[in-house]
């Protein structure tokens, strides 16, 4: 019997009267593929689910990494209370009422004070010696709280985890909700306590093994909600100027490793859109550092970026009209595993090729247009009418009211004048300026 099994059997429960296991199991959302196939140590599901007690479950410890915090980490530690019996905060010399308030929110909470290395992962890692093994270590940003519905969720979600895999080392991933309304699924949160695995990054950092590796991962749903991209915080903390140095300091320390490259053009685009020559030379850039992926194909900490590259690539294209490169990037993403965005790309590149060839017509109806003559004069209306809607179409709508007023006077129109009903018809509350 591997976990496959105990998560299908618990979602074969009866929802209204679902066993302790399978109500909690069935929090989870993804696994990792050799995952799912590991064994449990059980004969039946049964049996696992009669030997589940959640209130004899681990310890969870929510690390918080501060550094000026107290705006936020109040509210992000009471949120944390019903989950998390020990809270953490591992301190960078606040100089504000950072664990002032920490402790006012939350009177057990507490506190290792560490000066600020310039590198996010030596931070995390200095909870594993202060937890200690034998429970998990969930780490949470301190402008981030657990979403009222996922209150609960968390514990619940890793008792059941650590019953049904309680020999395996992986790692367990919430949800993070932007309050841009991006969600953050493979997040890597959650660990255990006692674990090997260590955070690797001055950052954008992440768990993996000595080697590098990445763990197994389970997302489950369990939605934390964030306010740290928010623009106004982001220039007030400084944090894209932060970013960059500490990404341009990994560059120099690991100038080997592409996804310090990613990340350098991804950050810098925070917030804005760069012109066609910049958006060309940012493509430049990450297309010769995608040569540097064919030395570091052994280590997922230097090739984890890979596929979101090639796909910031196709966006930078978009930005300098580059069809032949997104030709290129679309199998790439294919081979990924990357469906949706290959097929998005590959769309949009044929669609503005039609657009092109729409423009292409437009113009070449109204060069015909000049031979008008009082004898064709009828056909001189349907072509203004195909050419309103051909304007429609591309995307040329300051010269549509024109064309269907030249149109209709000459007794036409009609094509465009019931393309723009249907659209108003359908989508109400639109209709585009002066067509009517």
């Amino acid at each position: 019997m591997n976990l496959s099994d105990v998560l299908d059997a618990a979602w074969a429960e009866d929802s209204g009267r679902p066993t302790a296991l399978g109500r909690d199991l069935r929090l989870v959302r993804g696994v990792a593929p050799d995952l799912l196939a590991r064994a449990v140590p059980a004969a039946s599901y049964a049996e696992l689910a009669a030997a589940y007690h959640p209130d004899d479950a681990a310890t969870v410890t929510a690390v918080v990494l501060t550094l000026d915090e107290e705006r936020t980490i109040g509210a992000c530690l009471r949120a944390l209370t019903e989950d998390c019996e020990r809270l953490l905060l591992i301190d960078a010399e606040s100089d504000d009422g950072t664990l002032r308030a920490a402790e006012t929110a939350v009177p057990q909470v507490e506190h290792l004070v560490r000066a600020w290395s310039d590198d996010f992962a030596a931070q995390r890692n200095a909870a594993f010696e202060r937890v200690g093994p034998g429970g998990w270590v969930a780490y949470v940003d301190a402008d981030e709280t657990l979403s009222p519905e996922s209150r609960g969720r968390l514990r619940s979600v890793l008792a059941a985890l650590d019953h049904v895999l309680p020999e395996a080392d992986f790692v367990v991933s919430p949800r993070v909700l932007d309050t841009s309304g991006e969600c953050h699924t493979n997040t890597r949160r959650i660990l255990r306590s006692g674990t090997a695995l260590r955070f690797m990054g001055r950052v954008h950092e992440r768990p993996y093994d000595a080697r590098g590796v990445q763990p197994p991962y389970v997302e489950v749903d369990v939605t934390f909600h964030h306010t740290g991209y928010e623009p106004e915080v982001i220039a007030r903390r400084g944090k894209g100027e932060r970013y960059a140095r500490l990404v341009g300091l990994c560059l120099a320390q690991e100038p080997w490793n592409p996804k310090w490259h990613f990340y350098a053009v991804r950050d810098g685009m925070v917030g804005r859109q760069p012109d066609a020559e910049e958006s060309h030379a940012l493509f430049v850039r990450l297309q010769e550092a995608r040569a540097l992926y064919d030395a570091v194909s052994g280590s997922d900490y230097a090739t984890e970026r890979r596929a979101d590259g090639l796909v910031l690539q196709c966006e930078l294209a978009l930005g300098f009209g580059g069809g032949r490169e997104l030709a290129e990037l679309v199998p790439l993403l294919r081979a990924g595993g990357r469906l949706l965005e290959a097929s998005f790309y590959q769309a949009f590149a044929d669609f503005s090729g039609l657009l092109g060839r729409c423009s292409e017509l437009l113009d070449r109806l109204a060069e015909g247009s000049r031979h008008e003559r009082p004898d064709n004069r009828g056909l001189a209306g349907r072509s203004h009418d195909l050419q309103a809607l051909l304007a429609l179409t591309c995307g040329r709508h300051d010269e549509v009211a024109r064309l269907l007023e030249a149109a209709r006077s000459r007794g036409a129109g009609a094509l465009t004048t019931a393309t723009v009903e249907s659209l108003a018809a359908g989508l109400p509350g639109w209709r585009p300026a002066q067509t009517s």
